[in-house]
């Protein structure tokens, strides 16, 4: 069982205090943080003393005491002082910090705010620093005042949108809802990170107020923008009752007034009301309907029949190609070139500018496209502005139509235990060895019966598998005798095998009902990226280290099935790489709730079996965990690459966690890529 820390705290106040009460009000400022923090403390205190048998009694105008037999009380206090506490993530300090700035209308005194995350004033200094440039992005600054505390200086309206980004980029949207049929559902919610910041009823009640008022709009939005327009709204409810309005400029709010968006926002908000008891102004209703039309649709507009807009869209085709670049389906990438500068220029009329985390990427690793496709929106349309955010998702669009290029000449399956591991360090090994092998595809042993072996030209395997499609088994590392048994077996395969690469397995355009799950992959990429998680640490058990590392992050609940899997995988194969000083522990399971990487530098080696079940000691941990059929596998896949790279100079590699997040990303993006079409 893990706590955090603030709870382990309040309960240590109430351990001290057996024989009398301790008030709601004792407890906040004995710990310096508010009333209310402490309230939403309660439920998760009264849980961890029912484990023990004990309760919590409640006496008016007295406060809390614990109750419980004697033995029953000394087991609890003997625990507590035993107890491993959950630590706060940097994000998650960062969102508790932003939060409470936003929230108070007078300055928040540092000691407060260091208590409120679990740490010095000077861990939370460096924090702060830290947060300032993302500030500064959204016109905020924070202003030290002596004696009194930091307080947020800015305008309501990018409060709020500060306020969005926390909701929808540092807390993860599909923990509140997962999306069936076009419709919200209410899912399991870490409690944790959204309780205090918005009501979560509310949220599920306005999602559902709003799709049906929505259904008067001649459009419907994709799943992801009811989501945005969902939380914007609840927001501006939490703001309102707080006395923070925003303000729209009188030309922009007349322009707004005649529109149908601006109707179907009016009597959404007369409903919301009457229910919450709060008062939209026009502003208010002006703010919703800016979103509602910067919103991205999931079919037609009406703005496709403007014959001007069309024009320009070609024009724009036009210069990007004129640049060098040329694309292998123009009227896909008009179609939906068309369907997105819609809801972009809304955005920029509106001076709503949409967080792209993509935009550093795309800017670094595809320059020249991004910049003939800014040059090309400067030009054809003069009269706006483009953000590089919106640049970014333009230059998704050529991109993914970008003509492929040679494809590849020999296709070979590569497996093993769990997709993830192994199967990389073999790829890896194979493309060095054999010049014919261009193509490789990873996979677990589980999914071979779901395969389509006519799509490849071999398969090269790291475990014993029952198939009888033509195969090798082979150590991962491909030693001599096993590079020369799969040089046979190619040239045997390749005398009777007939080219995969026919007419039904060429690229077609992304549908756009896939978008949506192009999204959800480029969120965990995403997460998975600035997730990682890199240490200095003593393990003295490998399976202990795994799952106290893994529950503390929330990455595993049951440890008792991951256990048994681990196990389960550890009896099949070994995982320190014979001859080097590093193990890579990996599985794919549906006990594994998200994709965690995981590098460790041991202290003290470690003795561990080899992938040939021999005991060697190391001094690096590279972990990969993943759910079970997650498309984050190919990532973690990346990271076995580039250690078979560097397996001479591991030391220096693992050391340097920017190259590994830049190999990351760069793999990601050009994922991304190829995503944008099918590949299948």
């Amino acid at each position: 069982m893990m706590i955090s820390n603030r709870e382990k705290s309040i309960l240590k106040l109430l351990s001290e205090r057996l024989h009398s009460f301790l008030t709601i009000h004792d407890i906040a400022q004995a710990l310096g943080i508010s009333s209310r923090t402490v309230h939403r403390e309660m439920k998760s205190v009264e849980d961890t003393l029912n484990k023990y048998h004990l309760s919590l009694t409640r006496l008016p105008k007295l406060g809390l005491r614990i109750e419980g037999a004697p033995e029953d009380i000394d087991n609890f206090v003997q625990s507590l002082t035993e107890q491993n506490t959950i630590d706060l993530s940097d994000e998650e300090r960062k969102v508790i910090i932003l939060y409470n700035l936003i929230q108070s209308k007078d300055p928040v005194k540092l000691y407060s705010l260091a208590n409120e995350i679990g740490s010095s004033t000077h861990t939370l200094n460096k924090i702060i620093e830290q947060l300032e440039p993302e500030l500064h992005t959204f016109e905020l600054s924070l202003e030290r005042r002596r004696g009194e505390g930091l307080i947020l200086n800015g305008e309501e309206v990018n409060k709020r949108q500060l306020l969005a980004r926390i909701m929808l980029e540092k807390l993860d949207g599909d923990s509140v809802y997962s999306v069936v049929e076009d419709h919200f559902v209410y899912h399991t919610l870490n409690e944790t990170h959204l309780r205090g910041i918005v009501d979560i009823d509310r949220l599920f009640n306005v999602e559902r107020l709003l799709m049906d008022e929505l259904g008067t709009l001649p459009y419907t939005l994709t799943e992801a923008s009811y989501l945005t327009l969902t939380i914007h709204i609840v927001l501006a409810i939490e703001r309102i009752k707080q006395d923070g309005h925003v303000e729209i400029e009188d030309d922009i709010l007349n322009e707004l007034i005649s529109t149908d968006e601006f109707k179907v926002s009016e009597r959404l908000t007369n409903v919301l009301s009457d229910i919450y008891d709060v008062t939209f102004n026009h502003s208010e209703i002006a703010f919703i309907t800016m979103h509602l039309r910067g919103a991205r649709r999931r079919h037609e507009t009406t703005y496709e029949n403007n014959d001007i807009h069309k024009q320009r869209v070609t024009e724009l085709i036009e210069f990007v190609k004129d640049q060098g670049f040329s694309f292998k389906d123009e009227e896909a990438l008009f179609k939906g070139l068309n369907l997105h500068l819609e809801p972009a220029i809304n955005r920029l009329q509106a001076n709503i500018e949409t967080y792209n985390p993509l935009t550093e990427m795309i800017e670094t690793y595809e320059q020249e496209l991004f910049e003939a496709v800014s040059s090309g929106l400067k030009i054809v349309f003069m009269n706006y502005h483009f953000p590089k955010s919106e640049v970014a998702y333009i230059a998704l669009h050529f991109g993914g139509m970008l003509q492929a290029k040679q494809r590849r000449s020999l296709h070979v399956l590569v497996v093993c235990s769990s997709g993830i591991g192994t199967s990389r360090i073999l790829s890896n090994r194979l493309k060095q060895h054999f010049s014919e092998i261009t193509q490789t595809t990873e996979v677990s042993v589980s999914s071979l019966k779901s395969i389509d072996f006519s799509k490849y030209d071999g398969m090269i395997s790291t475990v014993a598998v029952d198939t009888k499609y033509p195969h090798i088994t082979v150590n991962p590392l491909l030693p001599k005798q096993d590079a020369e048994n799969v040089k046979y077996f190619l040239k045997l395969q390749q005398s009777v095998v007939h080219d995969p690469q026919n007419t039904q397995n060429q690229e077609q355009p992304l549908s756009y009902e896939d978008y949506d799950c192009t999204v959800t992959f480029i969120e965990e990429s995403l997460s998975l990226i600035q997730n990682m998680i890199v240490e200095k640490n003593k393990v003295t058990q490998l399976e202990r280290y795994l799952i106290q590392t893994l529950s503390k992050h929330r990455v595993i609940d049951n440890t008792h099935t991951f256990s048994e899997k681990l196990n389960s995988r550890m009896n099949l194969q070994g995982f320190a790489l014979t001859g080097y000083p590093v193990a890579i522990p990996h599985l794919s399971d549906e006990s594994i709730k998200k994709p965690q990487l995981i590098i460790t530098e041991l202290t003290k080696p470690l003795m561990l079996k080899t992938i040939e079940n021999e005991q060697q000691e190391v001094n690096w941990l590279v972990c990969m965990f993943i759910p079970r059929n997650s498309e984050q596998g190919q990532l973690m896949s990346e990271v076995s690459s580039l250690i078979t790279e560097h397996l001479d100079d591991i030391d220096q590699l693992l050391n340097d966690r920017v190259k590994i997040e830049n190999t990351l990303k760069s793999f990601f993006l050009n994922k991304l890529k190829q995503k944008l079409t099918k590949t299948e």
